[in-house]
């Protein structure tokens, strides 16, 4: 290839985790970059860029107007949404541009590509009346039940619910710390804004999660409390509370093209609890319990001050548990 680079060697090279020149630098320099992120972006190359493009052809090679040809195909013939289409074009982009910036390119070919519009399709929430239906289910297992609240009136998201661990559970406090997330490639990981936060929950679901955990073969402080069967040293993966989610939407009447259609997801549990508590106390109690705040909280509280936080924030989220436990 007259000592050109190949285009898909060089992209899957550029996210291999572990071998990534590109990766080790960026980590080295203080930023972060999840494996999850990296396999994304390496199987984008493997399933769009390889396919298409072939082994041979070259980075050097290829020409703005071949490139929009390649994501209008990836749009119109292979039906993927704008948004994913643009997700390819960050596969290669961010390459290319690393090897231009350190001048192993004289041309960045991606440079100036134009991307798509993403349609982001608004997220709905279950109704109240949905929400009843749902908590008097006979869920498949206890541990689902108890993710789907979690989410539902705690805001956690799915990755934080995994990452969930024995030591995470203050039972004499009544306090669940949110201290990690937790991906299948990753493992345990910081939470999305890397910031942790204390929320109060009532008694039973605290001995709830606890009795759970002890369950475990391998129970000590630092094992998880969503424990998976098959491996108790590793946590239940994310995704598996989204499956049962829907399984459950689907016994109460929400058929999978009703859910898609009104876009229902496990993260729409997180957004129902913001609605509902935005409806019964103020936005900084709101951005406190599901962690939008911008700024740690003051070290500087007092411990009065504190415990006062936490007493509001327990009675406003146990009188709404108490509403829908109770219907």
């Amino acid at each position: 290839n007259g000592g050109k680079l190949l285009l898909c060697d060089t992209l899957e090279n550029f996210w291999d985790y572990d071998n990534s020149e590109f990766i080790q630098r960026h980590i080295a320099r203080g930023h972060t970059m999840s494996k999850k992120h990296a396999f994304c972006m390496h199987a984008f190359v493997k399933n769009y860029w390889r396919p298409y493009w072939g082994d041979d052809t070259t980075i050097e090679d290829l020409t703005k107007p071949e490139l929009d040809d390649f994501f209008f195909y990836l749009f119109r013939e292979k039906g993927l949404a704008g948004e994913t289409v643009n997700k390819v074009i960050n596969s290669a982009s961010r390459c290319t541009r690393w090897l231009y910036e350190n001048n192993r390119i004289k041309i960045n070919p991606l440079f100036g590509i134009e991307r798509f519009k993403a349609n982001h399709a608004e997220r709905d929430i279950p109704t109240e009346a949905e929400m009843r239906r749902l908590l008097q289910l006979d869920w498949e297992n206890p541990m689902a039940l108890m993710a789907f609240k979690l989410g539902a009136f705690c805001g956690l998201r799915a990755g934080e619910i995994s990452s969930l661990r024995v030591c995470d559970i203050d039972v004499a406090e009544g306090m669940l710390h949110v201290r990690h997330s937790y991906s299948e490639v990753d493992g345990l990981k910081s939470t999305k804004n890397k910031d942790k936060r204390d929320l109060p929950i009532d008694n039973v679901t605290t001995l709830q999660l606890m009795n759970h955990a002890r369950l475990n073969p391998k129970f000590n402080e630092l094992s998880y409390i969503f424990w998976s069967s098959k491996e108790p040293t590793k946590s239940t993966t994310p995704g598996y509370y989204a499956d049962i989610f829907y399984l459950a939407l689907e016994k109460i009447g929400i058929s999978e093209a009703e859910r898609k259609d009104r876009n229902i997801v496990f993260h729409s549990l997180r957004h129902f609890c913001a609605t509902i508590l935005a409806q019964r106390t103020g936005r900084n109690t709101v951005m406190t319990i599901l962690g939008h705040r911008t700024e740690k909280v003051s070290e500087h509280y007092s411990d009065h001050d504190t415990k006062e936080k936490f007493d509001n924030m327990r009675n406003v989220m146990q009188a709404t548990w108490d509403q829908y436990l109770s219907a």
